[in-house]
C-alpha cells in the first residue's frame, strides 16, 4: 500500500473507523488452516454437548460472524456456545474484550498522560535546538492522537543528545525518570542517533542493553539495524547501530561502502538495503515499534534513518490496522513495522536549510511481532 505526498497533503484510501468484532478474528483464525466452517460448527456443538449447555451453532451463523459481523444478531446462546468452545481451547470470552482496538494511536490515550520525547541539542545563550523533521513529526502525531481524546494531558520532553553516552548519567534526567516510572504512554521521535530516548525504549522493548555495540551475525540478531555514515555517527554506540566493522564478516559489500563513506544501510532481517543520499531520488527506511507495558500504558518509537524518513514514518503510524497485543500485568510482544520511504532532493539554492522532500512511503511487508511467534503460538497450542 503506497501513500503519495503532494502539496495538497496525503492521499490515502479511506479506512473504516469502526472497531473490529473480536469474534470475527477468532473464527477467522480457527478456519485459517484445515478446519472449515462446517467442521468448526461440529467442534463447537460437540464441546457444548459435552458441557451440557444446550447451545449450538450452524455454519451460516459462523460465516456471518466471520464475514459480515454488522449483519449478525448475537444472542446469549450464541455467545455461550462460542465461549464453551474457546474456553476448551484455553481462552474463554470472559478474558477477551468484545471489540478490537486497531493500531496504536487509540491505545496511547488509554493512559491519562502522553509524553512526546524529541532529541535536542543544547546551544549557548539558553537555546535548545530540535530537528525540523522531528517537530513536524510531532505535529502530525499530536494531531492524529488528539482526535481520539481531546482531554488527555500531552507533554513534550526534550532529550539532550551527547556522545559518547554514559548510561548511568542519564538516570537523573527527567525524561529517563518518566521511562523508569513506566506509567505514562510515551512516544519517542527519531532514531537512536537522533534521540537517546529511542535507544533506551527500543533496547527495553527488544531486550538488549542500550548504547552497547551489537555483535552482528546474519540470521541471529535483532530484526533490524541502522548503519549510519561514519561522519554522521562518529563515536556513538547503539544496540541498533552497526559500523562497517560489524558488517564486514557477513556483509562485506555493504561494509565496504559504509567504510568508504559512500552509503549507509538499513539491515532488515539480515538483508542489507543501501541508503545512498545522492542523486535526485533515493530510498530511506524507518521503523514503527510499539509495546503495551505492564501497567497498560503504551510505548511507541517512530524511528527513521534520517529526518525525512522519520517524518514519513510518523505519517504512516495512523495507517496501522493491526491490533497491539493485549496483556495483563506484564509487557506485551512488540508490534513493529518497517517503512520504505522515497526521498528527493530539493532546491539546493534555497535558504531554508534542509530542503529534502518526501515523495512516497509504504509499509515494507506485514505487521510483525517480536519475539517471533513460534509454530505452537501460531496454532494456538
Amino acid at each position: 500500500m503506497i501513500f503519495q505526498f503532494n502539496v495538497r497533503g496525503l492521499k490515502i484510501i479511506g479506512m473504516s473507523t469502526k472497531p473490529a468484532l473480536r469474534l470475527s478474528t477468532l473464527i477467522a483464525n480457527e478456519t485459517s488452516g484445515a478446519i472449515t466452517l462446517n467442521r468448526l460448527a461440529e467442534l463447537i456443538n460437540e464441546a457444548n454437548r459435552e458441557a451440557g449447555t444446550g447451545c449450538f451453532l450452524n455454519r451460516r451463523t459462523l460465516a456471518k460472524i466471520k464475514n459480515m459481523p454488522h449483519k449478525v444478531g448475537l444472542t446469549y446462546n450464541i455467545l455461550v456456545a462460542l465461549n464453551t468452545y474457546f474456553k476448551k481451547r484455553g481462552v474463554g470470552l470472559q478474558q477477551l474484550p468484545i471489540l478490537e482496538t486497531r493500531g496504536v494511536l487509540e491505545v496511547l490515550v488509554d493512559s491519562p498522560r502522553v509524553v512526546f520525547m524529541l532529541g535536542a541539542k543544547a546551544r549557548p545563550k539558553e537555546r535548545t535546538d530540535m530537528s525540523r523533521w522531528d517537530t513536524r513529526s510531532l505535529a502530525k502525531l499530536l494531531t492524529q492522537t488528539s482526535k481520539f481524546d481531546l482531554h488527555r494531558e500531552f507533554d513534550i520532553e526534550d532529550v539532550l543528545w551527547r556522545s559518547p553516552v554514559e548510561p548511568a548519567a542519564l538516570q537523573s534526567e527527567r525524561w529517563h525518570h518518566i521511562l523508569d516510572e513506566d506509567r505514562a504512554s510515551v512516544v519517542s521521535i527519531g532514531s537512536p542517533l537522533a534521540a537517546l530516548s529511542s535507544e533506551v525504549m527500543l533496547a527495553r522493548m527488544f531486550g538488549v542493553q542500550p548504547f552497547d555495540r551489537p555483535q552482528f551475525k546474519a540470521g541471529r540478531q535483532l530484526p533490524f539495524f541502522f548503519s549510519w555514515l561514519p561522519q554522521k555517527a562518529g563515536n556513538f554506540r547503539s544496540a541498533f547501530g552497526l559500523t562497517w566493522r560489524e558488517l564486514q564478516s557477513d556483509l562485506p559489500a555493504i561494509a565496504k561502502l559504509v567504510k568508504r563513506k559512500q552509503a549507509g544501510a538499513f539491515i532488515l532481517d539480515g538483508v542489507p538495503h543501501g541508503v545512498l543520499d545522492k542523486g535526485k531520488v533515493w530510498t530511506m527506511y524507518g521503523v514503527i515499534a510499539a509495546q503495551r507495558r505492564a501497567a497498560g500504558n503504551v510505548w511507541l518509537v517512530v524511528s527513521g534513518y534520517a529526518g525525512p524518513a522519520t517524518y514519513a514514518t510518523a505519517k504512516m503510524v495512523k495507517e496501522i490496522a493491526a491490533e497491539l497485543p493485549g496483556t495483563k500485568g506484564h509487557a506485551s510482544k512488540v508490534l513493529w513495522m518497517p517503512v520504505k520511504v522515497k526521498i528527493k532532493a530539493g532546491d539546493s539554492a534555497s535558504l531554508m536549510g534542509d530542503v529534502r522532500e518526501v515523495v512516497s512511503a509504504e509499509f515494507d511487508g506485514e505487521p510483525r511481532l517480536w519475539p517471533v511467534q513460534t509454530p505452537v503460538e501460531k496454532s494456538g497450542g
